[in-house]
């Protein structure tokens, strides 16, 4: 097997930097905003109207577990799934992998880079252990399935989840 590395292009997040971290380096917060989502309508429509995406988190996402380091979840018609952080540093970078049952072994990292008050640069980087197969037939959905969550995570209202627990 060969390591496959995917990144994304640079966004821009017109938020702070902690704010940004605060929030996406604990699992159980990205929980609550789940949580939130499949039971209040009202949410749920939030988070569309901010990221102009139709979700319905029922449909997609259930059985979610969560502490701040590592997080367990069910996709339907995908199965099983989990990440845990590996390492964090503070405002800067967040690394992830596997937790649970994975189909491949992988390291995602998160890069944040501050550039001014309510200005924060993001990438997503995918390393990724996958056979000649695998890779032909995950490489592209692997490239534009990075690409919409770093886009969709430029939407995200960081500032007003700050005191989620």
């Amino acid at each position: 097997m060969a390591t496959t590395k995917i990144v994304s292009d640079i966004k821009i997040i017109p938020n702070h930097v902690n704010s940004i971290y605060s929030f996406l380096s604990d699992f159980r917060k990205i929980a609550k905003v789940f949580e939130l989502a499949a039971e209040n309508p009202e949410v749920q429509a939030k988070i569309e109207e901010q990221t102009d995406k139709k979700m319905n988190f029922k449909d997609k996402i259930e059985h979610w577990e969560a502490t701040e380091d590592n997080c367990s979840f069910v996709i339907k018609g995908f199965g099983e799934a989990g990440l845990q952080f590996v390492e964090k540093e503070e405002n800067k970078t967040l690394k992830l992998t596997g937790y649970g049952r994975s189909p491949f072994e992988f390291y995602f990292w998160i890069q944040l880079i501050e550039k001014g008050p309510y200005e924060t640069k993001l990438r997503l980087t995918v390393h990724a252990e996958l056979n000649a197969m695998m890779k032909m037939m995950l490489k592209k959905k692997l490239e534009k399935g990075i690409e919409q969550l770093a886009e969709g995570m430029t939407q995200i209202p960081y500032q007003n989840l700050q005191n989620l627990n």
